[in-house]
């Protein structure tokens, strides 16, 4: 009879069931900040050192460091609202999902940084290139002139000079250079055997011209060859390059 009263209470008794709220744990909860954090900072790390490395502007480095921390920001808010009825699957999930996040923030943050150092170096390379062909043709275009049109020579000259430039070589055609082609039936060509890039950027430039010529005159018909180097500077006017200074060397 005992024990048929034992089995009964036995029975009667309610299954205990695992508390739902597993995730609320406390040891659990803080291995899942400890993990965030953990991340998060590895991540901080890795853009820092790199934006560093590769010299990177300060405010490059700022925008990446303030993804990041959005992005482990919203991981936090999200955890927190299914905290209580995660159970452990859910709590892997969500430290999938923490990974990824912080993941994908690296690789945004690669592939940014490389187009912010190929792009550049790819349009400075085009502007090299685009400048240095350029400065031989503009160089070679001002210094060539003919008796018979050395005055509309000339004005096309000035029409791609600029500067103090322009000013100076406006009073040597006018005093001089245009004087003594028509006087002595002057004519000469130049033209570009070689260039050399100083230095580029999108609104300035700095260019070795190699230049090689003839010059004849009703005192001298035969062609005499003539070769020179000068130190050209170019600056942009809006969509066309013009010489503000030319040195000979």
């Amino acid at each position: 009879m005992t024990c048929e009263l034992e089995n009964r209470n036995v029975a009667a008794e309610p299954t205990q069931e695992p508390p739902a709220a597993a995730a609320s744990n406390p040891a659990t909860a803080r291995q899942a900040v400890f993990l965030r954090c953990g991340l998060t900072a590895v991540a901080l790390s890795v853009l820092v050192a790199t934006g560093a490395v590769l010299e990177f502007p300060l405010w490059f480095i700022l925008s990446g460091t303030v993804g990041v921390l959005a992005i482990g920001a919203l991981t936090y808010r999200s955890e927190k609202a299914f905290t209580r009825s995660a159970t452990i699957r859910g709590r892997r999930t969500r430290t999938l999902v923490v990974v990824a996040l912080l993941a994908s923030s690296a690789v945004v943050f690669a592939a940014v940084a490389h187009l912010h150092l190929t792009v550049p170096g790819e349009r400075t390379e085009q502007t090299r290139a685009a400048v240095a062909e350029k400065a031989g043709e503009l160089t070679a275009g001002v210094l060539t002139y003919k008796a018979a049109t050395v005055e509309d020579d000339v004005a096309r000259a000035k029409s791609q000079l600029t500067g103090e430039f322009l000013d100076s070589y406006s009073t040597l055609t006018a005093e001089t250079i245009i004087p003594q082609a028509k006087q002595g039936q002057v004519e000469t060509h130049w033209e570009a055997s070689g260039t050399s890039v100083v230095s580029a950027e999108s609104d300035s430039a700095v260019v070795l011209v190699f230049l090689r010529g003839t010059t004849a005159s009703a005192a001298k018909p035969d062609p005499t060859y003539l070769f020179s180097s000068v130190r050209v500077r170019l600056e942009a006017s809006g969509d066309q390059w013009l010489i503000s200074q030319l040195e000979p060397l």
